[in-house]
């Protein structure tokens, strides 16, 4: 889409006073849009100096000066959508209602499923597949149900979801709306209705975990630690004042039984099993039932937390959520106990010397059930370092929820903080929304683009995996979480061999690597850097520019990378794209990691004429 520079208002504000629905559906049609517009490259836009008399009426209809025309050729009609702030990082805001039009016929308004429905309609024209459809519409639906159940829920407590002061439980739970480049954020695919509540952390959910008590027989198990899984699992127990003694003493001392903790919608699927019904009718599995404190569940849905524990636990789940079916891989178990081995060599030690800021929150211990020496997906448990165990009122927060819109249309968290800071510091917004984004840069980027360059590790470090601890609202301390998301580049294997002898072999991590520095353009700029540099944008803090030319600053070092070299040279890159990704029904769990998603080509917000 041609670049435009739209007026920005001091605060770009959501019309307020809306429904729940109106709320929910208008923010499905903000996500399914722009993954649109980005994804195909569409859209024209279009100001109040043209003679159409029909763009014209929009722009009245609208309060607007310019619009988006996307033409829909394959059905010959257009979408026309008032545009309220264009960024140059490809979120932008519009103003409703959006329209469409018959090539030959009267501008008719857009409502959320008529709006995904055209959509789907046209990439099934266009690339000759209709296989899906019914699947996308659908989950489009159950997303935008789902994000007005949580509007509702959350009300009540709005203020306290974007509050200067916060802490990690809290802004978990705290993701309303979702990813807002994604076409159906909050799909999750097994749920029923009535479970919703219990286990979604977006109405606060929370639950005891399920046991299996099974034989070490078929228990595969592996830790890093001084503790096997089996006895850190019996030791927390032991310490739960929510289970009874006689429980305690049955079940949680030294035998040749390991417990297994399962999610308790996981439980009813697995018991639902032919295999694991005989091996219970067998005696060699027992099931106890729901056991011990209640965890909550966070951002991800299957890992869990307890402040009072020092691990939160990675739980399978046979659940879609967005684009994958969300159970712990063999490769992946084994993935959590190399990471922390890297980490307790020279490459942690450097690394951790070097930028004290920075820590990988590591996934030191796993346990499952094994059948016929293979491993059991739905029952493996990862165990995740609390970070916050003894300090849970810490001012932690995943990025995606500081930049979260709010659901009262009042700005993100963000805003509130840069506002607060402009406010007491007596300082422009501009000002301070620049020297918070160099902090940023310093504890996320420059580690992480170290990390890379000097071992060839790559994080997968999208919003939903950094956790930004903050003091007085500027940002201190960056921890990146996600056993899954782990590269190695093919050409430091070696390197890499040496250091940490058979490295890859069990978890699978060896990629290309062309294919990492393509996802790391992806996670590192497009989803993480440029998401928040939207959040500074539609806040109208701060001109998008400003913050890009503070990439384009830290970047400069690296100039000699394949990596730094396309992200400064090309004027488009390969990102990923969700909207296609879930119009083909792709697994990102699924296959190789070259084929996992769809990726296609998008403007580069760092690419400039020199």
């Amino acid at each position: 889409m041609t670049p435009y520079t739209i007026a920005k208002p001091a605060t770009t504000v959501l019309v307020q006073h809306r429904t729940d629905k109106q709320i929910a559906e208008q923010a499905t049609i903000h996500s399914f849009l722009n993954c649109y517009l980005r994804e195909t490259n569409t859209g024209e836009i279009i100001t109040t100096a043209t003679k159409d008399q029909d763009i014209l009426e929009v722009c009245q209809r609208t309060n607007t000066n310019s619009i988006i025309c996307c033409q829909l050729k394959h059905q010959h009609l257009r979408l026309l959508i008032g545009l309220r702030y264009y960024s140059p990082t490809g979120r932008h805001l519009f103003a409703f209602p959006v329209y469409y039009q018959p090539n030959t016929g009267n501008l008719l308004e857009l409502d959320y499923v008529t709006l995904a429905t055209l959509i789907t309609k046209e990439l099934a024209l266009a690339s000759g597949s209709n296989s899906h459809q019914d699947e996308l519409i659908l989950r489009v639906i159950q997303s935008c149900n789902y994000i007005e159940q949580f509007v509702q829920h959350r009300r009540q407590d709005a203020e306290q979801l974007y509050a200067f002061q916060s802490n990690f439980i809290t802004t978990e739970q705290a993701l309303v709306f979702g990813h807002h480049l994604h076409p159906t954020p909050k799909s999750r695919q097994g749920f029923a209705d009535h479970e919703l509540p219990i286990y979604s952390p977006e109405v606060k959910g929370s639950f005891s975990l399920h046991y299996f008590r099974v034989h070490q027989s078929l228990v595969l198990e592996g830790s890093q630690l001084s503790q096997t899984a089996t006895a850190i699992i019996k030791s927390g127990l032991i310490a739960d004042s929510y289970v009874d003694n006689q429980f305690k003493n049955n079940y949680c001392g030294e035998d040749d039984y390991s417990l297994l903790p399962i999610h308790p919608w996981q439980a009813s699927y697995l018991l639902q099993q032919p295999q694991i019904k005989k091996l219970i009718r067998q005696g060699t599995i027992q099931d106890l039932g729901l056991i011990g404190r209640a965890y909550q569940p966070t951002s991800s849905i299957r890992t869990v937390y307890h402040p009072e524990t020092a691990f939160m636990l990675k739980l399978s789940l046979n659940v879609k959520i967005t684009n994958s079916v969300r159970t712990n891989l063999y490769k992946e178990l084994e993935r959590s106990l190399e990471v922390h081995q890297i980490l307790a060599v020279e490459i942690g030690q450097q690394l951790y010397q070097r930028f004290t800021d920075f820590k990988i929150i590591t996934d030191p211990a796993y346990i499952t059930l094994q059948i016929d020496d293979v491993p059991v997906d739905g029952f493996s448990t990862i165990l995740r370092d609390n970070p916050f165990f003894h300090n849970p009122h810490t001012d932690a927060t995943c990025l995606v929820a500081l930049c979260q819109d709010s659901i009262l249309g009042n700005g993100s968290r963000l805003a509130k903080i840069i506002q607060q800071l402009a406010q007491q510091e007596k300082r422009s917004t501009q000002a301070v929304s620049v020297d918070w984004f160099k902090r940023y840069l310093q504890i996320y980027l420059e580690p992480i683009l170290w990390l890379y360059f000097t071992y060839g590790i790559g994080l997968e470090a999208h919003q939903q995996n950094t956790v930004l601890q903050l003091n007085d609202g500027y940002p201190e301390k960056l921890f990146y979480r996600d056993n899954q998301g782990y590269y190695y580049r093919r050409s430091c294997h070696e390197l890499l061999d040496n250091i940490l002898p058979g490295i890859s072999q069990k978890s699978e991590t060896i990629c290309d690597d062309d294919v990492i520095d393509e996802r790391l353009t992806y996670y590192l700029f497009f989803n993480n850097l440029f998401g928040l540099i939207n959040a500074f944008g539609v806040a109208g803090l701060v001109d998008e520019e400003l913050l890009l030319e503070e990439i384009r600053n830290i970047i400069s070092k690296y100039s000699e990378h394949s990596l730094i070299k396309n992200l400064v040279s090309l004027p488009q890159l390969r990102c990923k794209a969700n909207l296609l990704t879930r119009f083909h029904n792709m697994d990102e769990l699924v296959g190789s990691v070259a084929t996992q998603s769809v990726y296609v080509a998008v403007d580069n917000p760092l690419y400039r004429l020199m």
